[in-house]
């Protein structure tokens, strides 16, 4: 924005604030009345750091304004350093973890991946008691063949919540929180011996199908840790190929 009159409209010392210094700090698309309120305060705001400032040299020591450029100095320094490092990361292949380098990190450090909490194979679905088709979902919920996950989907408005990615791990305390019908004996009892279990009131039924478990204190199974594996060896690998840059330079100095 092109400012022809570019007079002095606020003054602090040997500090002049021009008119050209307002004209890309007004947000676009502002009322008039807004505009100038938002001049005023940053003009005030403008005067009253100028100011503090100004006192801060007169007060402050010359040892303590050095401290200051000093962590200034080392701060900026750090801040273009890590945002080196992370470009070199970015373009780094070396930082790739691949699913043979889990597993064999799994298999060395087996004893290390205890549960801390139980985990399950398992799906639910909650539905209205009075669904015309309950007796037929009930059937291909425990089955549940390629051709009944075909049906579950083809069904999903019709059922009020539902876990059914059955394949997967989850934290049994996460996925029992989702059936609050249940008591605590009953979990406990579907747990252990792997149960197809209904449950219903005077709304809704829930069937609840437990495929696997695993309890606290066994070792965690790969897929249900993997992720935190995959993250343990990229941060592994960054460490070691950052370390190996600092070698270079070092040699080449």
């Amino acid at each position: 924005m092109e400012v022809k009159d570019d007079s002095i409209v606020a003054k602090v010392g040997e500090y002049e604030l021009k008119k050209s210094d307002l004209a890309d700090v007004v947000p676009l698309n502002i009322s008039e009345f807004d505009s100038i309120e938002f001049v005023e305060n940053f003009i005030n705001n403008w005067i009253v750091k100028k100011s503090l400032f100004e006192k801060a040299e007169i007060n402050l020591t010359q040892l303590e304004i050095n401290e200051i450029k000093n962590s200034t100095n080392n701060y900026y320094e750090e801040l273009i350093i890590d945002k080196y490092r992370s470009k070199l990361l970015m373009n780094n292949n070396d930082t790739i973890v691949t699913y043979d380098e889990i597993q064999n990190y799994y298999n060395e450090n087996i004893s290390n991946f205890l549960l801390s909490n139980d985990i399950l194979k398992a799906r639910y679905v909650k539905l209205n008691n009075k669904n015309y088709n309950l007796r037929e979902i009930k059937r291909r919920f425990r089955r549940f063949n390629y051709q009944d996950k075909i049906f579950f989907d083809s069904i999903s408005i019709q059922i009020s919540n539902y876990f059914l990615a059955d394949s997967t791990w989850i934290n049994s305390e996460l996925f029992f929180q989702k059936i609050p019908i249940l008591s605590e004996d009953e979990v406990k009892r579907i747990v252990k011996n792997n149960l197809y279990f209904v449950k219903e009131d005077s709304l809704d039924v829930y069937l609840i199908k437990v495929n696997d478990k695993k309890m606290v204190s066994e070792i965690s199974p790969i897929e249900y840790i993997q992720d935190r594996l995959s993250e343990i060896l990229l941060n592994k690998k960054k460490v070691n190929y950052l370390k190996k840059i600092e070698k270079e330079v070092l040699e080449n100095e």
